[in-house]
C-alpha cells in the first residue's frame, strides 16, 4: 500500500518518520576566519545572492555607491582635520573643570 500526501505527492510507500534526520548545513558551524578565506566566503555569498535574486543587484549597487561616498567624505574630513593620539586621552581645555 502506497502512502499519498494530501497535495498529491507520492512517497513510494516509505515512512519518512522512521528515517534519521540529517542535521543539515548550518552557517554557524562553518569555520571561516579573517584573511583571504573570509574575503572569498563573503564575495561568494554576495555573488550567490546577486545571481539568484536579480533585485539584489540594485541593493548591491546602492550599497557600493553609498559606501564609496561615505568613505570619500570621511577620508577628506580626516585629511583636513587630523586627530592626534594625545587628543583621544584628554578632553579639550574648555571641558575640563577647574581645580580650586
Amino acid at each position: 500500500m502506497k502512502s499519498t500526501v494530501a497535495v498529491g505527492v507520492n512517497w513510494g510507500g516509505s515512512d519518512m518518520r522512521n528515517l534519521e534526520r540529517h542535521p543539515g548545513i548550518t552557517i554557524h558551524r562553518m569555520a571561516v576566519g579573517g584573511g583571504i578565506m573570509g574575503a572569498l566566503f563573503a564575495i561568494g555569498t554576495v555573488l550567490i545572492f546577486v545571481i539568484g535574486l536579480p533585485v539584489s543587484r540594485w541593493f548591491l549597487l546602492a550599497s557600493v555607491l553609498l559606501g564609496t561616498g561615505i568613505a570619500a567624505v570621511l577620508y577628506f574630513w580626516h585629511k583636513n582635520n587630523p586627530v592626534e593620539l594625545a587628543d583621544l586621552h584628554h578632553p579639550p581645555p574648555s571641558v575640563q573643570t577647574k581645580q580650586p
